[in-house]
């Protein structure tokens, strides 16, 4: 057996990148879930106070969806969704919106060029790009740009912790910018995406390796939050792309909060999210109270 990542050979580490693969017998409840969440989506749309399909940039997926509080200077939470950063789109998580719109803070689903089309330096600059259009509309938006939380899935939990690691003040931003980062079953060391075949057609290379891997990176926001999970039944992998995260950050200076989410996968993980008095739900809203 020849080792390719730390103690893998190359069969069982393309298996524990393998997404929704990596666990078949789950199929049939991925697809009950995902019937529910897309009507779920329909009926946010529907119904729902929205502003759908802003432009922030010139490339066709540089879009982002805005619910507002009737709260003037309420927080904001930007979302950034998953699909390894070439699949997926934010339309499909507009039912995360009225878990925190009811709770008084305003929710953007952020979507993105895919790293496909892109390459890796491209998608994160996006979403930065993304942050700074909003701050840019700050008062026609009515939210607080002192209380600006960031978040995501998977592939969105990476971007959404570059934004935590991103140096604002260089793009005329306030530094300490991003308060929380949730980062649910994110992707924080690349290094092994460079060996699954897989995944070759992201086509990260050494320096994107080292400069967006946020496991080697710093929180700008030295008074802000890292709020790391990662379900319970989860591979390796992704246990130890979150475990290392909050390790590294909590050494540099950052406060952490790693609430548990026992039994869940991949698939379900971000139902945690919306799931009022799940521990991750309360380390989020106490997050965005605390800040009010």
């Amino acid at each position: 057996m020849t080792l390719v990542f730390r103690d893998y050979d190359l069969a069982t580490l393309e298996l524990e990148y393998a997404g929704s693969v990596r666990e078949p017998e789950l199929a049939a409840p991925r697809a009950e879930r995902e019937k529910r969440v897309e009507a779920a989506n329909a009926e946010v749309v529907a119904t729902r106070p929205r502003m759908l399909d802003f432009v922030y940039g010139v490339h066709p997926r540089e879009r982002l969806d805005f619910y507002p509080t009737v709260s003037p200077r309420a927080p904001l939470f930007v979302f950034f969704h998953g699909g390894y950063w070439k699949m997926r789109d934010k339309s499909m998580f507009s039912y995360l919106a009225p878990a925190f719109v009811d709770a008084g803070v305003n929710f953007a689903a952020v979507g993105y060029p895919y790293a496909t089309d892109t390459r890796l330096r491209g998608t994160v600059e996006s979403c930065r790009r993304a942050i700074h259009w909003l701050l840019s509309y700050q008062t026609g938006l009515r939210f607080d740009p002192g209380r600006v939380h960031v978040g995501g899935h998977s592939a969105g939990g990476h971007l959404a912790a570059m934004m935590m690691a991103t140096d604002w003040q260089a793009y005329g931003l306030p530094g300490g910018l991003i308060n929380t980062a949730t980062c649910v079953s994110g992707l924080y060391d690349l290094e092994p995406l460079t060996i699954c075949r897989q995944h070759r057609d992201l086509g990260i290379d050494a320096a994107e390796v080292k400069d967006f891997s946020p496991v080697r990176l710093t929180p700008r926001n030295p008074k802000g939050r890292l709020i790391v999970t990662v379900g319970g039944a989860e591979g390796a992998e992704f246990q130890r792309n979150s475990t290392e995260l909050a390790d590294a950050w909590k050494k540099r200076g950052l406060a952490v909060t790693k609430p548990k989410s026992p039994g869940r996968y991949h698939f379900d993980v971000l139902d945690e999210l919306t799931g009022r008095g799940r521990p991750l739900n309360a380390a989020v809203m106490g997050a965005l109270r605390k800040g009010a």
